[in-house]
């Protein structure tokens, strides 16, 4: 879905509307959709470059769905701060937006770098989470090599440079202060139900995060764990297999809303 990139926007409707929080005097912007109701709210923790606004598609699809998207420090219309880049740094971008809205029997779902931000957040609060949907990324935050920055600004992605979504400042920063941490640990801690999201065409143009080892890690710290592959998919699984995604996400939820009304 080439759009999915550039024409978030096209996805704003009267449920969906963009807001602010402000994070030790860093701006950060976030989307929300439809009001906190009785089903599960779901939390989403996008990629290394992406706006908020590019799961505007996914949130979009799920009807009557509580949802909250950020956009981290440094992306869409967040504010950068001089410094303050490593997954600690962003995971209180994460939390100033959970304390700044209601929600309900919260549900994260994460993508690729994305994942490390969010289960960042879910080891200082092991038990706050009913179920955690992982999209093609192991379970670690890692430390971005020499010179990343400048081939993440430059990246073209579906026509358009990435340069556009996030700072270069702040990749920058994301290279230079950026700390391998591994997050098996944390959740062999937590209880809620996890599903693996996993991209399995190898002929994609972006091949899956995931190895057979990460696969085996996760099936050994997770207590109850579900692994769904894309079979046309590789990383971009958002993009690539969007519809199959939103239906996998939407009977995840509605499993978990049932679960908690019993």
């Amino acid at each position: 879905m080439k759009n999915f990139i550039s024409k978030g926007a096209m996805y704003m409707s009267n449920n969906i509307i963009k807001k602010t929080v402000n994070n030790n005097g860093n701006k950060i912007e976030y989307y929300i959709s439809n009001e906190v109701n009785d089903k599960s709210t779901l939390i989403i923790s996008m990629g290394i470059w992406e706006p908020g606004s590019r799961a505007l598609p996914l949130i979009s699809r799920l009807t009557d769905r509580h949802c909250i998207v950020l956009s981290y420090r440094g992306r869409g219309g967040s504010n950068a701060p001089e410094s303050g880049f490593n997954w600690n740094d962003h995971i209180s971008d994460i939390s100033s937006v959970i304390k700044n809205e209601k929600v309900n029997n919260p549900v994260f779902l994460g993508f690729s770098k994305g994942v490390s931000y969010m289960l960042g957040f879910l080891s200082e609060n092991l038990d706050y989470a009913s179920g955690i949907i992982i999209l093609d990324y192991p379970a670690i935050h890692t430390k971005q090599p020499k010179g990343a920055a400048e081939s993440w600004y430059n990246m073209i992605y579906n026509g358009v440079k990435l340069g556009n979504f996030i700072t270069k400042h702040t990749l920058e920063g994301i290279e230079n202060e950026s700390t391998y941490k591994e997050f098996y640990e944390d959740l062999s801690k937590m209880n809620c139900p996890v599903w693996l999201f996993r991209g399995t065409d190898e002929d994609s143009q972006i091949e899956s995060n995931l190895t057979d080892e990460d696969i085996m890690k996760y099936k050994k710290s997770v207590k109850k764990l579900e692994i769904i592959n894309f079979d046309y998919s590789g990383h971009m699984i958002l993009d690539e297999e969007l519809s199959k995604a939103a239906k996998n996400i939407e009977n995840i939820l509605n499993t978990i809303d049932s679960e908690q009304s019993r």
